[in-house]
């Protein structure tokens, strides 16, 4: 994390800025030092996918980006493009002839770079700069900033009046060194090749937490599918306590799948404890003083499971962390290529 509100550096070539503001809500604005040209703003458009694609996560964050976002002091004008980028970006102009120029070049950028759909940016007084939702960070001063420059070198010469931008290096490795690297480089990597949002430290971080659910979700199904199988050892458990959830009628002192039981068994040698677990099975709840036998899941936490129908029961509960967490992680790290919009 970067000490301060703000911090000015000097990166290949390039004169960078960023600046930390607001009181409740944090935003960054990371900006390039340009040649002084008319002012132009470019900024993605919510739904811009729809009826095709919904976009929840990415309008999310073009609405926090945008909405603190500081705007060129200057008399803008609304400009249209043409029909697929207006249909993606608003665009507004102090020059229209300059705004044209400008995307004539650089369309195909901002069309086809993740990066660019999701944050405003804007050419105004002699900088070209971006704003983000959250904290200065360095990993935003750098991210951000060579997203900047490959902008900047997108734009002929002929319109910043003069060749400031061309030949500097804005390629991952040229721009980051060996700052940038390691499993999160590489998985950001393919998911912008896939056209997905590049995943920062934070959000993959909430991401991984969240696909543990799997974890619990495995064990669950590999002891059911065990039980299902055969491949679970049986005990003779002997029950030390019985506790219904109803009331005993009739015959049957089992109701419900809210019974539970306590008892010990023999694992080779040494007594195990079991305390109030699950009577799962449409069978008879058993009293207290019978030996019953049971099959122990080989997996930890090693659940006792009364009868294949516990088993099944098992499998389907553990149906939903388990497809859960393989859906986010196969969102995260191997998500499908979009179609490109023409």
């Amino acid at each position: 994390m970067l000490r301060g509100k703000t911090v000015g550096i000097e990166h290949n070539g390039h004169r960078l800025l960023g600046l930390e503001y607001g009181d409740i809500e944090k935003y960054s604005r990371i900006q390039l030092r340009t040649p002084v040209v008319p002012s132009l703003v470019i900024t993605p458009r919510t739904g811009a996918f729809e009826p095709e694609r919904f976009t929840p996560i990415e309008d999310a964050r073009i609405t926090r980006n945008t909405v603190g976002a500081q705007k060129p002091d200057a008399t803008l004008r609304p400009f249209e493009a043409g029909s697929e980028f207006d249909r993606r970006f608003s665009v507004t102009t102090s020059d229209e002839d300059f705004a044209r120029a400008v995307l004539d070049e650089v369309r195909e950028l901002l069309l086809n770079e993740p990066w660019f759909r999701v944050r405003e940016v804007a050419f105004h007084d002699g900088a070209l700069w971006t704003t983000e939702a959250g904290r200065l960070t360095e990993e935003r001063v750098f991210d951000n900033s060579r997203q900047l420059a490959r902008l900047a070198a997108a734009v002929p010469a002929a319109l910043w009046g003069e060749d400031f931008a061309s030949g500097v290096d804005t390629s991952e490795e040229g721009w980051h060194g060996r700052r940038k690297g390691g499993p999160r480089a590489a998985l950001n990597r393919r998911r912008v090749a896939r056209d997905r949002q590049p995943l920062s430290a934070l959000a993959l971080t909430v991401r991984t937490v969240v696909a543990l659910v799997l974890l619990p979700g495995l064990l669950l199904a590999g002891n059911a599918l065990a039980a299902m199988t055969g491949l679970t050892p049986e005990v003779k458990l002997v029950v030390t306590g019985s506790f219904p959830s109803t009331p005993s009628s009739g015959n049957c002192s089992s109701c419900g799948n809210n019974d539970m039981v306590s008892g010990t068994y023999d694992d080779g040698g040494t007594v195990r404890e079991v305390y109030q677990t699950w009577w799962m099975t449409w069978s008879e709840l058993p009293a207290k003083g019978d030996v019953v036998d049971v099959e122990v899941g080989p997996l930890w936490w090693h659940p006792v499971v009364e009868r294949t129908d516990t088993a099944v029961f098992l499998l389907l509960i553990a149906l939903l962390p388990l497809l859960t967490g393989a859906l986010l992680t196969k969102m995260t790290v191997w998500p499908r290529p979009r179609k490109k919009t023409a």
